[in-house]
């Protein structure tokens, strides 16, 4: 446990970095050539706040302790109704957990991906964000799979924040998220799809487990 001492007032003050599209490489200023990466032109300027005026006081010292005296618990894990899938992921799917499937265009994702929606049937809620296809595609896809389930709710939203907010109003066991690359929130001024977009959407995601 951390121990701060409260501010008279937060003084923010801002700087600016430049990032690179291609691999989050970050400068004090702008390249036309990454030196981690090679990739020419892709260096956007971000605006970084730090804030100051935070004291900090000595911190709570902590005693490592022995492992044995610990008590080892079983983590609640949902089965995805296939069982490779659910040995691939260690039981099932853990409440709190964010999983990323990664494949080749056309390979069955978004396929697999609404079966497991299916699957988790009785659970609760399942919310499918898709920035890639209309709710007609899902269901025309949905309908050839045989799945009639009033649980699954679409959206069709690539804004992260209104995403949060449906999250927040829906409350559902499991959130589907297809894909990320076509996600953004306006926190970055980088395209959907780059490393900073992606790497600020994994964390918005986190936060909102």
């Amino acid at each position: 446990m951390s121990i701060w001492t409260c501010p008279q007032k937060d003084m923010a003050k801002s700087k600016t970095i430049f990032v690179c599209s291609e691999c989050g490489n970050e400068s004090t200023k702008w390249l036309g050539k990454c030196p981690a990466c090679n990739s020419w032109n892709t260096f956007y300027e971000q605006k970084v706040v730090e804030t100051k005026g935070k004291e900090k006081v000595a911190k709570e010292s902590i005693i490592p302790q022995s492992l044995n005296s610990y008590k080892a618990k079983e983590t609640v894990r949902t089965n995805t109704g296939f069982g490779e899938l659910d040995r691939v992921l260690g039981g099932g799917l853990v409440k709190g957990s964010l999983i990323l499937l990664g494949g080749e265009p056309g390979i069955g994702k978004s396929t697999l991906i609404l079966q497991i929606c299916d699957k988790v049937k009785g659970e609760g809620k399942v919310l499918y964000v898709s920035g890639e296809e209309s709710a007609e595609q899902i269901k025309l896809r949905s309908d050839r799979l045989g799945i009639d389930n009033e649980d699954i709710l679409f959206l069709g939203e690539t804004d992260i924040d209104i995403v949060k907010q449906a999250i927040t109003n829906v409350n559902p066991k499991l959130v589907i998220i297809d894909s990320i690359q076509t996600m953004y929130s306006d926190e970055i001024t980088a395209a959907a799809g780059s490393v900073s977009q992606v790497r600020e959407i994994t964390r918005t995601g986190y936060e909102n487990m």
